[in-house]
């Protein structure tokens, strides 16, 4: 762990170890697409392949509304080399495992670890955008990796966010709690303000939990739903960061741990691993520039929320036109997410060079898919 001290040029620290979380981050979800996509290809629909009328468009339709990806079995295997197709399923069986396997492990562990180490520096609201960068790695590595080129207007949505991010890193707060004691922790989670806080993302969160139950399928309120959750839950990163400043603070002053650091700390990989498994459902359903960039927005959102009322953000930022600047990233952060949710930007299109994928709008071509299912 870092010493008591910290210096006022340490947040650069934690920035680098939020810019490695970052990479780590994207070639996760990444390797969980994937792991989602040759699973899709192994399981049985019923039939032998579901195809799409030839004049629906798919690519150019004005009227999507949802991103599904509707695998054919007959594009399992591309090429016949003569091995049996039941090792060559336990083949992909083992391939999609491994990689999400792959990919749990580095959101799971090696992510939050590097983000550990960062908080030791830097405060929440400073640290949270950073994760935008893993949209940058995403979209550059998606069409090589599971074959998703991302549309026009998600590069703009996304270049938006990262700007806003950018934004919001530099004119955010650089200082850092590490003068808290055990006290000044318990004392910050009795604040009035703070408890209205943790209220109302609580009933956010069961909103959102609601809409994915409730809404249909071809519903954008779904789809923003499923993309918000997990960065709602993981930005709760108040329990990881004030776990630190008691393990500090108790080293400091001498003496065994409370049991309010053991709390903390089990909260935050609660609220962290439950996040991932909202991400990893919503991957499942939403190509993986969609569901990253929605996931990086909502969690930037929340812990730049919570940070301001819970660590006093805009008291330690000084000076109105920081704080302006500050709110504007944060405003630029939810145009960039609005422009992800519309139609236009709701799916990546599909390698042109491959028969793995077909891509419905929700509406008009997934009742076709859902009817040929029914029938066969």
């Amino acid at each position: 762990m870092a010493d008591a001290a910290v210096t006022a040029t340490d947040w650069i620290w934690g920035i680098t170890y939020s810019v490695l979380a970052s990479i780590i981050g994207g070639a996760s979800k990444l390797a969980i697409r994937k792991s989602w996509i040759i699973h899709g290809k192994l399981q049985p629909s019923g039939c032998s392949s579901v195809v799409l009328p030839p004049d629906l468009d798919i690519a150019d339709s004005e009227s999507r509304e949802l991103s599904t990806i509707e695998i054919m079995e007959s594009a399992f295997s591309t090429e016949d080399d003569g091995s049996p197709k039941l090792c060559r399923i336990s083949k992909a069986k083992a391939v999609s495992w491994f990689l999400y396997f792959c990919g749990m492990i580095g959101m799971s562990f090696l992510n939050p670890l590097c983000c550990v180490l960062a908080m030791q520096y830097a405060n929440p609201s400073i640290l949270a955008p950073f994760s935008g960068l893993t949209l940058v790695w995403v979209i550059l590595f998606s069409g090589v990796v599971v074959g998703e080129h991302p549309q026009q207007s998600q590069k703009v949505a996304c270049a938006l966010i990262v700007f806003g991010e950018v934004l919001v890193a530099l004119f955010g707060d650089h200082t850092n709690a590490n003068n808290m004691d055990v006290d000044d922790v318990i004392a910050s989670y009795v604040d009035p303000a703070f408890i209205t806080f943790m209220i109302a993302m609580c009933s956010f969160i069961t909103v959102l939990h609601l809409i994915i139950k409730r809404f249909p399928k071809t519903s954008l309120l779904k789809k923003m739903a499923w993309g918000s959750v997990g960065g709602a839950i993981t930005g709760f990163q108040n329990y990881l960061k004030d776990s630190l400043t008691i393990f500090q603070a108790t080293r400091r002053d001498g003496g065994p741990l409370p049991a309010l650091f053991y709390l903390f700390f089990i909260l935050a990989m609660t609220t962290g691993f439950a996040g991932l498994l909202c991400l990893s459902a919503c991957m499942k359903r939403y190509d993986a520039t969609y569901a990253s960039a929605m996931f990086v927005v909502s969690f930037v959102i929340t812990a730049s929320s919570m940070s301001a009322v819970h660590y006093h953000t805009f008291a330690d930022i000084g000076g109105e036109r920081a704080i302006v600047m500050y709110l504007l990233g944060l405003c630029i952060l939810i145009y960039g997410a609005t422009i992800l949710v519309k139609p236009k930007a709701a799916a990546c299109l599909p390698d042109k060079g491959s028969d793995h994928s077909q891509i419905s709008d929700g509406s008009k071509e997934e009742t076709l898919l859902e009817t040929a299912e029914r029938r066969c």
